[in-house]
């Protein structure tokens, strides 16, 4: 089943976010770019507020923002964290830049391989390349994501065959499959076709943007569509075994 991650920027977000039903909460700022990290402050008080109730992932922004000045410590109780690669494409020393920044991750807080579509735009590694190197240094996940939230949905940048190529190759390497980017209701049925585990979601979720308050209303509409495209697939496949 392909379950629903919300992004929220503090912790009354969260709360609501997980009233609504979603499955896992991405902690990010969307004012500050495609993986705006929040303040460390805003970190702790929502994993003050979800505790163990379910998996949550934090933005910590690009590679190149100056990653060491980044409060580490208030990450330690995330499942996943992520670190966008825009501009590295430029950097032949990226790999190295990438492995020093995880390094620093409290234990048990699992790396996220984060791929652009529009890499050739954000200078960034392609998607091929960054899930090489992210198994190298022991990523957990892939995001498949959009750096320019202007330019549309993840399938403007990438056909869904194309997109299900990717999947394959994370898939092989034993990742689990985010897909993000712009995402809306009209990309939901090329999304669920493909069944990546997650769908990451923050502007479909909002009441006029990614910038605008997150909607707890929207965000159950969505885990009732997910719910029931999960039980669609159930009836077919069972009609096939029939």
């Amino acid at each position: 089943m392909t379950r629903l991650l919300v992004s929220v920027r503090d912790a009354q977000e969260a709360k609501d976010a997980l009233a609504a039903g979603a499955h896992l909460i991405d902690v990010k700022e969307p004012l500050r770019g495609a993986l705006g990290a929040a303040e460390p402050p805003v970190w702790r008080a929502v994993q003050s507020v979800l505790g163990r109730a379910c998996p949550t992932s934090v933005a910590l922004g690009e590679l190149l923002d100056d990653p060491e000045s980044r409060d580490m410590t208030a990450v330690r109780g995330y499942h996943f964290a992520k670190l966008g690669l825009a501009g590295c494409g430029r950097r032949p020393d990226w790999p190295d830049r990438w492995r020093a920044a995880l390094a620093r991750l409290p234990a048990g807080t699992a790396p996220v391989a984060v791929a652009y579509v529009d890499h050739d735009s954000a200078c960034a590694p392609d998607p091929q390349e960054v899930i090489r190197v992210g198994c190298q240094l022991g990523c957990r996940a892939l995001l498949l994501d959009t750096f320019d939230k202007s330019a549309g949905t993840l399938f403007a940048q990438l056909p869904p065959p194309v997109v299900k190529r990717v999947m394959d190759q994370a898939r092989n390497h034993q990742l689990l499959v985010v897909i993000g980017g712009s995402l809306d209701g009209e990309s939901l049925s090329s999304c669920l076709a493909l069944q990546p585990d997650y769908l990451a979601v923050r502007g479909a979720v909002c009441r006029g943007g990614r910038q605008a308050s997150l909607d707890p209303q929207l965000v159950r509409d969505w885990v009732e569509r997910l719910a029931d495209a999960s039980r669609d697939q159930c009836y077919q496949s069972n009609r096939r075994l029939a």
